[in-house]
């Protein structure tokens, strides 16, 4: 049986140091017990000492955020989402979903909520309704994970995961994104459209847009790490030249920042020649 969590690192640049620094963050991320490593990333939480804007990158995952008086669900995003921080309105806790898993806990159409951060409801899981509560009952970070994971475990639902899902999301992760949509539905057995079908249900966006997601993904993190040119490591990654790179990373925004992640991120999103 194919095991991917250990296969994709979603990178999000305010995780760095850099990025906690710049933004007067301070974040805590606690890996999930074993049970529920196939669904959850990570958990995390978030202090910020001053009134922020803390940018999300397009990374193919979901998540919901708690804060002292709200909680929300992150759709899986195509572009940068900026959420407000405020200071001294933390703790912010979320927890992280692995690409395609929201559904191990939740019977929705993940594709009704891309690019948007919605309300609970959304999710239709009366179990749930009181987690944000419950949550800051509890006196530390640790103690909010564990109450999680609890959660979690006892309210999975009987949904079962395709494996042909879980092998062509495998493939996407050793291929970078770098791989045609023909080749991913032969190697995966299904036809384009079914396989679209169900990469819409479960991740929120097509097959096409969740490998380039991801390539994106692989991109910034690379380029984040410094070493080669950001066109070097464009070239690795299957892009065919600079005005490729710029006109994908167009297509996810990454140039409509605001003024606070564009001062942090900005070079980031500026391939060298």
């Amino acid at each position: 049986m194919e095991a991917y969590q250990t296969l994709y690192q979603p990178f999000q640049p305010t995780l760095t140091n850099t990025g906690q620094e710049q933004l007067g963050l301070s974040v805590q991320v606690h890996k999930p017990c074993l049970a529920l490593s196939d669904d959850v990333y990570a958990f995390v939480e978030v202090n910020t000492r001053f009134s922020t804007m803390y940018p999300i990158v397009p990374d193919g995952t979901n998540m919901l955020f708690f804060s002292i008086c709200s909680e929300s669900f992150g759709g899986t995003q195509s572009s940068i989402l900026d959420i407000p921080l405020n200071a001294g309105g933390g703790p912010y806790f979320g927890i992280w979903f692995q690409p395609g898993k929201l559904r191990s806990f939740f019977n929705v159409d993940v594709s009704e909520a891309t690019n948007q951060l919605t309300e609970m409801d959304f999710l239709e899981n009366n179990v749930f309704s009181s987690l944000q509560e419950n949550l800051y009952e509890k006196a530390s970070f640790n103690d909010r994970v564990k109450y999680c994971e609890k959660m979690l475990i006892n309210h999975t639902q009987s949904i079962s995961f395709p494996e042909k899902l879980k092998h062509a999301l495998n493939i996407l992760y050793r291929e970078y994104g770098d791989i045609s949509m023909a080749q991913l539905s032969s190697k995966v057995g299904w036809s384009h459209r079914h396989l679209n079908r169900q990469f819409l249900l479960h991740t929120g966006l097509t097959s096409k847009a969740f490998a380039q997601t991801i390539r994106i993904n692989y991109f910034l993190k690379r380029c984040s790490q410094g070493g080669d040119s950001y066109l070097h490591h464009g070239l690795d990654l299957g892009f065919y030249d600079q005005s490729h790179i710029l006109k994908t990373t167009a297509q996810h925004n990454v140039k409509l920042l605001s003024p606070i992640s564009q001062q942090f991120m900005s070079n980031f999103y500026k391939p060298q020649p």
